[in-house]
């Protein structure tokens, strides 16, 4: 479901004086069209939904508080316009968020999105606030939550980030992860005391001392994850953390070497140490990991080491130039639930880049993601989704989808009523450029043994508005094939 928001203040006050009082009452008039529009909106999603979201009520207040302004104003002459500058939240909060960015508990867009032990996503801030009060259960499924460790959920934050970038608004992130690379950014050295700098000295010294380099990776690694001046400062070349916690990636070792990849990857969500990382030669030895680690988590670890690196531009080509895309499509068939989401993840921050997408296409991506797709069970259908809408468009990638018989799985995704509307919008979006790509598709679906026609009549219907469009487009090209063959 997309969340509707009012919307207040589009116009700038500046440009609205410059009006002529007639075309002053125009702009005011469909103003109130607009918000008497919302409005009908908004009680339409109450009345159909089950369990309505309490922000919804808060939505129609808003509403009908903007009406009453603007009537307010025409009544007492203190503005014909009932126009306002807006505010950078103002702005975010008139546009149709889609549901899945905002937090189940506080209905706003997500600025820390993390993973509870449940598999669902909840703003950091949130979730914690509702673990400190004594709760123990996940909100959204009730099921008690079999330990209280939050993951960032990369992939949604890179998706959110990808959102705003595309409608000129800043992204809301706290944090690359954690505590926040942003912050941590602006954070002085001097935060870490001498004696911290000591002790981190005398661990980096043990790192080279082969009986203490597995407990000094360990204490790094915890270090690292706990303490954001300690990522900071480690990330400095003068160090050697860096160079150092590399040459344990190839350790025989493979608690040590996990340890070191898991250091590396607490280090890469400060900012300023993206690019150093990778410039230190991490990337290749990182790979390495990824391919043919000691443990899954070191697996896992590597993949989640490589999507923070990709967060620079300049990375993301570094990255796709090496043989990390084939390992991370490997470990996104082969590896445990969580190495699958880390895989994910970074495969779709790298396919950003648009060089990096007919190699993930050529490494095989396609029918893991198809199988994923079909397969509810791995709770990674979005994600999958997802990244098939981003690479689809290239027509190498919509003749693999075609040949890997991906038409009736995106037609299953397209008939599950339990499916969230945007699943179904990416589904129809990667279904509309396959059969773009090769017409014969269209032909198989006319046959309507499954009843296809009925679901993408009743997605143009009641879809998300891109998911309407993309149906139709469908449903025409079906209605002229079928009239080219009867002439």
């Amino acid at each position: 479901m997309t969340r509707f928001l009012h919307m207040d203040d589009l116009l700038g006050s500046t440009a609205a004086s410059a009006l002529s009082p007639d075309r002053q009452d125009t702009v005011t008039l469909r103003r109130v069209a607009e918000l008497k529009k919302e409005l009908r909106k908004l009680v339409n999603l109450i009345t159909d939904e089950d369990e309505c979201r309490i922000g919804l009520f808060d939505q129609i207040s808003n509403t009908l508080t903007s009406l009453k302004d603007i009537q307010f104003k025409k009544r007492t002459g203190s503005g014909n316009d009932g126009i306002l500058s807006p505010s950078p939240s103002q702005r975010l909060n008139s546009i149709a968020v889609p549901e899945h960015f905002l937090c189940p508990i506080s209905s706003q867009l997500m600025k820390d999105p993390v993973i509870v032990a449940t598999g669902e996503t909840y703003d950091r801030a949130f979730i914690e606030a509702w673990l400190h009060a004594g709760n123990r259960a996940c909100p959204k499924t009730k099921q008690v939550l079999p330990h209280l460790i939050l993951t960032p959920n990369y992939l949604v934050r890179s998706m959110i980030e990808q959102w705003c970038e595309s409608r000129g608004l800043e992204a809301p992130m706290r944090a690359a992860a954690g505590n926040g690379s942003a912050e941590e950014s602006a954070r002085p050295n001097s935060a870490i005391t001498l004696e911290e700098q000591k002790y981190l000295g005398i661990l980096l010294d043990k790192i080279v001392q082969e009986k203490e380099s597995r407990e000094a990776a360990r204490e790094l690694r915890a270090l690292t994850k706990t303490k954001p001046s300690h990522r900071a400062y480690l990330g400095q070349d003068n160090t050697r953390a860096t160079p150092l916690l590399v040459s344990l990636l190839q350790s025989s070792d493979s608690e040590t070497q996990e340890h070191a990849v898991t250091a590396l990857l607490n280090l890469s969500i400060h900012d300023a140490n993206k690019t150093a990382i990778a410039a230190q030669g991490a990337i290749p030895c990182i790979v390495q990991v990824l391919r043919n680690g000691g443990t899954m988590e070191a697996r896992g670890n590597a993949a989640a080491a490589l999507f923070s690196l990709s967060a620079v531009d300049e990375n993301k080509a570094k990255i796709g130039a090496s043989d990390a895309i084939p390992a991370l499509v490997n470990l996104l068939s082969d590896g445990n639930p969580m190495a699958k989401k880390d895989s994910a993840s970074a495969l779709f921050n790298l396919c950003i880049h648009r060089e990096n997408r007919i190699p993930c296409v050529r490494a095989g991506m396609i029918p893991v993601l198809l199988k994923l797709v079909s397969n509810n069970s791995e709770g990674l259908v979005d994600e999958s989704l997802s990244l098939l809408a981003m690479v689809v468009a290239h027509h190498e990638a919509a003749e693999a989808m075609g040949n890997e018989g991906a038409v009736p799985c995106l037609m299953g995704i397209i008939k599950d009523g339990s499916q969230h509307p945007r699943n179904k919008e990416n589904a129809v979006v990667i279904l509309q450029a396959i059969c773009s790509n090769d017409r014969s598709h269209l032909k198989a679906m006319r046959g309507d043994r499954y009843g296809y026609i009925n679901a993408l009549i009743d997605l143009s219907e009641t879809g998300t508005s891109r998911a309407k469009r993309k149906a139709s487009a469908i449903l025409d090209r079906m209605m002229k094939q079928e009239h080219m063959s009867t002439i």
